[in-house]
């Protein structure tokens, strides 16, 4: 009798994917360092004074400035992002700043701050390295070369594009209606607008909020290696350029998005559910590592334990720290943030009773074109708007100091709701039954609503 000694082929390619995944994730971390540096290479002194002509003019801070939009802006964020990677201190090389990165204060003090880098003097600095601060790759040499009102100009074009690309890669593998209704509440009901002239940091948040969406829906529309690649590089661009202000959002948009283009493509809710859950665990997976990995680079050169001290007191204060009118009771954060949006934001009213008669109209087609069973996947493919309020009770702390802009997820649930009933409206009638496929005649343990001609091959 002979033994068949042969190997089977899947193995080996799965272990090599799942290699170059790896290696592809720990050079992208590499070259986010190298970004760092180049960032730090730019010199402070057309910064600094560009940034004396913004507080000459009045166009620096104030902190808590309105937005003219019903609600308050970023200004607190915006002073310290400009402040970030400027330092006193001499014979600094663009690898130590990158290391520790310094940054001068906040709007309060920053503009006293600012002068006394003009006149060469000692100003208030301290450490920032418990974020990438990834923006200044960007930041610096705008700033440098056209400074802070220029900054806010590429901002708004950043956000501009972003939106743009967000929108065509979705409508793209879905339908147009359904990319609007996703996109238009958060548009028409937020302050996401006004961010780049007066919060150019959150519209820098935003458009790669926007970039690891389209991300996500250009993998969705190849093989499942492509989608593992386009969630983790989305995610730690995210995490690149943020600083932890609305993480929850590209976190669901990301997890719909890839299950309902798998679901349009595929026609089966079992897969679009593998794909939507894969992606809830995958982005967040790689948004914390990218995190950490800026803390082990910094602890390399700054050492262990004073890394973790520093990291682990900012992350009990963001769970559980206290703060003047901060409440610990469950619920709180996520009823917080959505009074926010109802009382400060004067078109959400009108935002909710459209969504919701839109809702109920898309749900009236979905029972009328695939029974109980479309109903059913729009359900289900609605849930990663649960996401949001989720991450609102974890980071209790953050969600309610920050309700100024983190009520943005509020919206940001109703387009999720309403894109997951369009792209479940419009795609074809059914094709298959549970007990069986016209198409393949091959049996199935569900329905298929939707199939394009090439299919959704797992490679």
């Amino acid at each position: 009798m002979s033994v068949d000694t042969t190997t089977t082929g899947p193995k080996p390619r799965l272990w090599a994917k799942s290699l170059s995944i790896v290696g592809g994730f720990l050079l992208l971390q590499v070259t986010f360092f190298l970004l760092l540096i180049a960032g730090q290479a730019v010199p402070d002194e057309p910064i600094i004074a560009n940034l004396v002509n913004s507080v000459d003019a009045g166009t620096y801070g104030p902190s808590g400035a309105p937005d003219r939009m019903g609600g308050v802006s970023d200004t607190f964020t915006e002073c310290v992002v400009v402040g970030t990677g400027l330092s006193a201190l001499d014979g600094e090389t663009a690898l130590d700043r990158a290391v520790y990165m310094p940054r001068i204060s906040n709007c309060e003090q920053g503009a006293d701050d600012i002068r006394a880098l003009a006149a060469d003097q000692d100003s208030a600095h301290g450490a920032y390295y418990k974020y990438w601060a990834g923006y200044t790759a960007i930041t610096r040499p705008v700033l440098a070369a056209t400074g802070l009102e220029g900054l806010r100009i590429v901002a708004g074009a950043m956000l501009l594009g972003s939106l743009a690309l967000a929108f065509s890669q979705i409508a793209r593998r879905t339908s147009g209606f359904a990319s609007l209704g996703l996109l238009a509440p958060l548009v028409i009901s937020t302050n996401l607008m006004s961010t780049p002239s007066t919060s150019f940091s959150q519209a820098m948040s935003i458009s790669f909020i926007m970039i690891s969406t389209a991300l996500v829906a250009w993998g969705a529309g190849g093989s499942w290696t492509r989608l593992i690649c386009s969630t983790s590089l989305g995610a730690a661009l995210f995490c690149f350029v943020d600083l932890l202000t609305t993480p929850a959002i590209p976190w669901a948009l990301g997890a719909v998005v890839g299950a309902v283009i798998v679901f349009c493509r595929s026609g089966r809710l079992g897969r679009a559910s593998i794909a939507g859950v894969g992606i809830a665990v995958l982005w967040p997976l790689s948004f914390g590592l990218t995190w950490v990995s800026r803390w082990v680079i910094a602890a390399a050169f700054l050492g262990w334990e004073e890394v973790m001290a520093f990291v682990r007191s900012n992350v009990e204060y963001r769970t559980t720290g206290e703060w003047p009118g901060v409440e610990d009771a469950f619920g709180v954060p996520t009823r917080k943030n959505v009074l926010y949006w109802w009382d400060q934001i004067p078109t959400a009213p009108w935002t909710l009773l459209v969504m919701s008669v839109l809702v109920c109209i898309v749900m009236i087609v979905v029972l009328r074109r695939h029974g109980v069973w479309g109903a059913l996947s729009a359900v289900v493919l609605s849930l990663p708007a649960l996401i949001i309020p989720v991450w609102y009770e974890v980071l209790s702390n953050h969600s309610q100091i920050h309700t100024f802009f983190a009520y943005r997820g509020v919206p940001t649930m109703l387009g999720i709701v309403l894109f997951a009933c369009v792209a479940v409206a419009l795609s074809r009638p059914p094709l298959a039954t549970s007990r069986g496929s016209v198409s393949s005649g091959r049996a199935r343990s569900e329905p298929v609503l939707q199939h394009d001609e090439k299919g959704y091959e797992p490679s």
